[in-house]
C-alpha cells in the first residue's frame, strides 16, 4: 500500500509559524517580511551560509539587493519586526536551503501567504505540481517558442516550463506571466529571481481587456509590443469562480453574446487564451469539469471546435485539488487552428486519472519506498506521468 508522507517541520509550516509570530508581536504586514525573509535567505546561500544570518546581516543583504527587490516589493527594503521577534524567527527557519527547495514547497507557502487575500473567492486555486508537470511534459515547450500564462498565480507552469525545456533542450523558451493580483505577481517575480535565474516575464494586467480604452489596466498585447503575432505555448489554469457583467464584454468577445444571462470568467479566458495562441500554437487548459460535459456549456465547447484541434482531454481525480476544493477539474489540450464555421473534426484522446497522489483530505500520497525529496511528479502514487508518456508516443 503506498504510504502516506506526514510533513514534520516542513518549509511551509516554518513559514506558517514565522508568519504567526509576527501577526500576534507587531503590526506589520506579514506577507512582505516573509517575502524579505525569504530574499535575505537566498542571498546569503549565494555566499554559501546555511542557516538565516543576523538580522544585520540580512539587512545587509537585502541593502546590497536593493534594485533587485524594489522591482518585486513594495515599501521598505530591510526587515521591519522589532529586532527582540528576530530570535524566534531564525530559530524557526532553521537551516532550510530556499534554493535547495522543491518548488512545490514554495509554491505553498506562496498559496498560504496569497490566498487569505484574493485566491478563494475568485475560485482559483494552486495548481499541484505533478499536474503542472504532466501538461508540461505533454505540450514540449521548446527554446525558440514564447511561452505564456495569462493567470499565472505563483508562476508554477512558467517555471515547470524552464526547467523542462533547459532539461531536454538545453535552453529556455521566453516565458511571459500575467496577473490582475499585484501580491501574486510579487509571488511570481520572486519565483522567477530564485528559480529561472529571472528568466520568467511577469506583469501585472487585467488578461481580458483588450485595450480598447474602457480601462487603464494594461493589456497583454501592450506588454508584447507592436510585432507580436501570438503566443505558441499556452499553459494556464484561469480562475474557476466569479461571474462577470456581459455588457463589459459583448464588443470584445463572440462568447460573451452567448451566455448573456450568466456570463462566467473562465468562458471568457478560454475565448481569450485561443485568441492569444498563433495558429499551430498548442495549449493545455485546466477547467471546471462541467465546461467539459454540461449541455449548458455546449456553445462553448463548439467556440473552442471552431478555432481549434481538440487533441485530448484529461480527467482529473476528484481529490486532485485537496484541501483547497473538492470541485471536479479536467485539463483541455488542443492547438489553434484558423476560425472556421463549423467545429474541426477532431480525433480526440480522453483519459481518466485514477490516482490523484493525494488522500482524501488532502495530503499527499507517495509510491512505496519513493524519496519524498523528489519533485512529486516523480515521487507520487499518481498515473499522471503514464497519461503523459502515452500521449507522447501518438
Amino acid at each position: 500500500m503506498a504510504k502516506r508522507h506526514q510533513f514534520g517541520i516542513d518549509f511551509p509550516s516554518r513559514i506558517r509559524r514565522m508568519q504567526e509570530i509576527i501577526m500576534s508581536h507587531s503590526g506589520i504586514d506579514e506577507f512582505y517580511e516573509i517575502l524579505r525573509l525569504i530574499l535575505a535567505k537566498y542571498f546569503s546561500e549565494r555566499d554559501g551560509a546555511i542557516g538565516l544570518p543576523a538580522m544585520v546581516e540580512c539587512n545587509e543583504y537585502l541593502s546590497d539587493h536593493t534594485a533587485e527587490i524594489t522591482d518585486i516589493l513594495d515599501g521598505a527594503v530591510n526587515l521591519q519586526m522589532p529586532p527582540n521577534l528576530f530570535d524566534d524567527i531564525r530559530v524557526t527557519f532553521g537551516e532550510v536551503s530556499v534554493s535547495g527547495q522543491d518548488f512545490t514547497a514554495l509554491d505553498q507557502t506562496f498559496e498560504h501567504l496569497t490566498s487569505r487575500s484574493y485566491k478563494s473567492d475568485k475560485g482559483q486555486y494552486f495548481t499541484p505540481r505533478h499536474v503542472v508537470d504532466m501538461c508540461v511534459e505533454i505540450i514540449d515547450p521548446k527554446p525558440h517558442e514564447i511561452v505564456c500564462d495569462p493567470a499565472c498565480g505563483s508562476a508554477a507552469f512558467l517555471k515547470s516550463a524552464d526547467s523542462y525545456s533547459l532539461s531536454k533542450y538545453g535552453g529556455a523558451p521566453a516565458l511571459y506571466g500575467f496577473d490582475y493580483s499585484h501580491r501574486a505577481i510579487q509571488v511570481a517575480k520572486m519565483v522567477s529571481l530564485i528559480g529561472a535565474d529571472s528568466r520568467i516575464n511577469v506583469h501585472q494586467a487585467d488578461s481580458l481587456k483588450f485595450g480598447n480604452g474602457k480601462c487603464d489596466s494594461a493589456t497583454i498585447e501592450a506588454f508584447m509590443g507592436d510585432e507580436f503575432a501570438g503566443f505558441d505555448v499556452i499553459l494556464t489554469n484561469p480562475p474557476f469562480a466569479g461571474d462577470v457583467s456581459h455588457e463589459l464584454f459583448t464588443s470584445e468577445y463572440e462568447l460573451a453574446n452567448v451566455y448573456r444571462s450568466r456570463l462566467e470568467r473562465d468562458v471568457l479566458f478560454v475565448e481569450r487564451c485561443l485568441r492569444l495562441l498563433k495558429v499551430g500554437g498548442r495549449m493545455a487548459i485546466v477547467l471546471p469539469d462541467n465546461k467539459i460535459s454540461s449541455k449548458s456549456f455546449r456553445d462553448l465547447r463548439d467556440f473552442i471546435g471552431r478555432n481549434s484541434a481538440v487533441d485530448a482531454v484529461v480527467s482529473l481525480h476528484r481529490y486532485t485539488f485537496l484541501p483547497y476544493t473538492s470541485q471536479k477539474a479536467a485539463v483541455l489540450f488542443v492547438t489553434r487552428l484558423s476560425p472556421s464555421y463549423t467545429a474541426y473534426n477532431s480525433s480526440i484522446k480522453f483519459y481518466r486519472s485514477d490516482k490523484s497522489g493525494k488522500s482524501s483530505n488532502g495530503s499527499f500520497v507517495y509510491k512505496d519506498s519513493a524519496d519524498t525529496n523528489r519533485p512529486p511528479y516523480l515521487s507520487l502514487d499518481h498515473d499522471l506521468a503514464e497519461i503523459a508518456q502515452d500521449m507522447r508516443r501518438q
